[in-house]
């Protein structure tokens, strides 16, 4: 049978600013300038045409009016002389085009013998890098970082970087546009740990003691010899140190050397969801008793096991997969990536009870890992959505063959330290998987690539059923599948009309561990009653866990939303605002087999609602007003794990109802006032919930997520704004304009709602939105200055407190 044992210990790169005389690492996120156009660099640098000033992360698609399609084509085609590519139903008909940024830096004096480079978290896309007019370079992958060094280019006084970027909108999905992660230079010794140059395992964990192996990378570029010592060092979370090694090393001039150490770490605190504990792992270079370079991380030790007959288990413990597949935007901001937009999500699917992401279908940010990595989430990191094979006529697969190699090295020696990560996948849906000459090839190919990088981590790929001619119309062979240690299944239920079944493949392939790599809502909980019974499928990963740009309609509630206005996909468990959706609370109970009772209100018969599209839950809302007529019969969804529910309007019962598959449905006449549901365990009362007619509108309440912020470019703060009734709760029917005033040290990064028709005649970045069921966000980003933020607003008819942010 197959079992996979991983027992590691895992570091997250966070690099010490500035200490002694080591490394230094600047933030180069501020001080830029944009412009479109789709002349030559000559040109644009010459042109009189004015340039915004910008700061990082920054996404130009965001900046854009919407097109309405004048077909439905996932062709872009130019107009305008900005070079626009007009956005399809698959990137949210916003446009995109050519990009240029630029920016000037004045270097210090003592920089002058040191090694100089620049790294990009994610550029999307194709972009082009100079330095003082010296070409560095192109990128071709929107999702992977890349760095160049810009040592030997440098002048004195001003350094003037320009980077071009291009987004021919070839996605399945909204990617962004522009330099929407992090940037930052790295200044270190002529000898010294290069970017992604550690690597640490642990071969050995026990409560007992944990072996921690490092390989680091040192490389000198001088012009003689050097001999360093190397001190790696093991801090706990209070401060302690808990191990330490010393190491001395001969590097040749002109060389790159591998050292090996290792260190033990006595009674190790391991990293666990329940307890994502980190210690920090410091690795100081010293050349003749001076510090010349540094590096410090976070450490996580932890062990991984796959079996057949166990299933996955995180330090011996049985753990099975709550998993919710996501993209990388972040709603309103678009792709631009902020330490809050990516902790938000993470804490959002945590609180549903998530405790696995798939990154579909692209490396994340950074910023993210280092998040999962704090609040204990596992992730499956994905390298591609193509190969050689098409989906989108002219997307990555037209690139696969020069860049593959150079972008799965990029993400494996940039995440491979990451405690969160467990498995690598090589591949999403891939084509080639219903072509025997081909896919089988090419995903040993990759898989191997991947062996030589990361040895402690399984190779997985999500294979889609096989029911279209793109994938030949056949669920892939054996041979796709062994290629791969473990093995997703894109929507088992459709699959297993392919000869995809897990319990048939099981019996059939008894070695083979499988996993739900994508599983609809509407068949959730018969997915999962299955894949809880069955250890040698590991979890289920839900489509999506977050609602994202793009793909418009995949998941609609109404017909009419399949296109145009609508510009997102209507599938996520939790809005693009992350608002929780009521399927995001019946998703926990039946997960987690808890008491907890919640209720929906399905939609009216005969308004529009009746066919949702197949990827959709039961539409409802958490909402008990409705522009009805009074005694209008209403079904309520009461979701819960409790023996048995009784259901009150106005405190008259209108019945008690068992709970099949964790739902008891009632009908109930819509009249004002309350309904509330309570749950019975064991003939007692568990748990109830209470929905109320709010009444007339009388406030908008505004409320800050934090009350105090960094005076940070990189800091942003999520306001939220509710229509409140008379009664105190939220009222959905009285939606109006709402108009902000921002005082003090910051700007609105975004304005808007989860309304999914485009807000045509609304800005992202403007200064009002209208509300959508009575609520609204509200996206500020600090402008790096302390002082107070007044937030105010006015709405029609409504009070308004106004509220404040202090940044210090």
């Amino acid at each position: 049978m197959k079992t996979i044992i991983l027992i590691i210990a895992f570091v997250c790169s966070v690099v010490l600013h500035g200490y002694a005389q080591g490394r230094i690492e600047i933030p180069y996120n501020s001080g830029w300038e944009f412009k479109m156009s789709k002349e030559s660099k000559e040109v644009v640098l010459s042109e009189k045409k004015a340039w915004t000033k910008i700061n990082i992360p920054h996404d130009y698609s965001m900046e854009l009016d919407f097109y309405a399609p004048v077909e439905e084509s996932e062709h872009p085609e130019n107009i305008g002389d900005l070079g626009l590519m007009l956005g399809s139903r698959s990137t949210a008909y916003l446009p995109s085009g050519i990009g240029w940024y630029k920016k000037s830096i004045e270097l210090p004096d003592d920089y002058k013998n040191k090694k100089v480079q620049i790294l990009f978290d994610g550029v999307y896309r194709m972009s082009d890098v100079w330095i003082n007019n010296k070409y560095l370079g192109h990128h071709n992958n929107g999702y992977t970082a890349f760095y160049y060094d810009l040592t030997p280019y440098l002048k004195e006084g001003d350094n003037t970087i320009v980077v071009k970027t291009k987004n021919e909108l070839k996605s399945r999905w909204y990617s962004g546009s522009g330099i929407y992660r992090d940037v930052k230079l790295l200044v270190t010794d002529k000898t010294h740990i290069p970017i992604w140059g550690r690597y640490v395992t642990t071969p050995q964990v026990s409560q007992e003691q944990a072996e921690v192996l490092i390989e680091t990378t040192l490389k000198n570029e001088k012009f003689s010899d050097v001999e360093v010592t190397l001190i790696h060092r093991v801090v706990d979370s209070n401060g302690k140190e808990v191990a330490q090694v010393k190491v001395v090393q001969e590097i040749k001039k002109g060389r790159e050397i591998t050292s090996e150490s290792s260190l033990t770490v006595s009674d190790p605190k391991l990293w666990s969801l329940e307890s994502p504990n980190l210690y920090e792992l410091v690795t100081d270079v010293f050349s003749d008793g001076k510090l010349i370079d540094n590096f410090s991380s976070q450490l996580g030790i932890r062990s991984l096991e796959f079996s057949v007959e166990k299933g996955f288990l995180l330090n011996g413990k049985f753990t099975k997969l709550k998993g919710a597949c996501i993209h990388h935007a972040n709603g309103l901001l678009g792709s631009e990536s902020y330490v809050r937009s990516e902790e938000r999500k993470i804490l959002a699917l945590k609180e549903m009870g998530c405790n696995a992401i798939r990154c579909a279908h692209n490396p994340p940010s950074k910023t993210f890992l280092d998040l999962c990595d704090k609040y204990g989430m596992l992730i499956i990191n994905e390298a591609f959505d193509e190969w050689k094979r098409t989906k989108t006529g002219g997307g990555y697969s037209v690139y696969f063959e020069e860049w593959w190699e150079k972008d799965l090295t990029a993400m494996l020696l940039r995440d491979r330290n990451h405690p969160s990560i467990i498995m690598w996948s090589i591949g999403n849906e891939i084509p080639e998987q219903g072509y025997p000459e081909e896919g089988p090839e090419i995903a040993r190919m990759l898989a191997a690539h991947v062996k030589t990088l990361d040895v402690t981590r399984p190779t997985t790929l999500a294979v889609q059923p096989g029911t279209t001619e793109m994938w030949a119309n056949r669920f892939p062979p054996e041979a796709f599948f062994d290629a791969v240690d473990i093995s997703g299944y894109n929507y088992e239920e459709f699959s297993i009309k392919k000869g995809g079944g897990f319990v048939e493949n099981h019996v059939e392939f008894p070695d083979r561990i499988m996993y739900h790599s994508e599983s609809r809502v509407p068949k959730f909980y018969d997915n999962w009653q299955k894949i809880n019974s069955l250890n040698y499928v590991l979890g289920d990963f839900i489509w999506t866990g977050i609602d994202y740009l793009g793909e418009v309609g995949c998941g609609y509630d109404r017909k009419d939303q399949s296109k145009f206005p609508t510009y997102f996909a209507m599938c996520g468990d939790l809005d693009i605002c992350l608002n929780r959706k009521p399927r995001s609370f019946y998703r926990n109970i039946v997960w987690s087999n808890v008491d907890d009772v919640y209720m929906q209100v399905r939609q009216p018969k005969g308004t529009g609602y009746d066919t949702p599209h197949k990827w959709a839950f039961t539409p409802g809302l958490h909402s008990w007003e409705w522009n009805l007529p009074e005694g209008k019969m209403m079904t309520v969804d009461v979701f819960s794990a409790a023996d048995e529910i009784e259901l009150f309007l106005n405190g008259k019962s209108i019945g008690k109802k068992k709970p099949l598959e964790k739902i008891a449905s009632f009908e109930a006449p819509y009249l004002a006032g309350e309904l509330k549901a309570v749950s019975y365990k064991n003939g007692k009362k568990s748990g109830e919930n209470f929905l109320k007619t709010p009444g007339a509108s009388k406030v908008l309440v505004i409320k800050a997520e934090r009350e105090k912020i960094k005076a940070d470019i990189s800091e942003v703060i999520y306001v939220n704004f509710e229509i409140i009734g008379e009664n105190g709760t939220r009222n959905i029917l009285s939606d109006r304009e709402v108009t902000f005033q921002i005082d003090g040290p910051a700007t609105i990064a975004a304005i808007g709602t989860a309304d999914p028709s485009a807000p045509i005649g609304y800005r992202f970045h403007g200064t009002k939105c209208k509300t959508f069921q009575g609520r609204g966000q509200l996206v500020l980003r600090s402008n790096g200055k302390a002082g107070v933020i007044k937030i105010n607003a006015k709405a029609k008819g409504l009070k308004i407190k106004p509220v404040r942010v202090i940044a210090e």
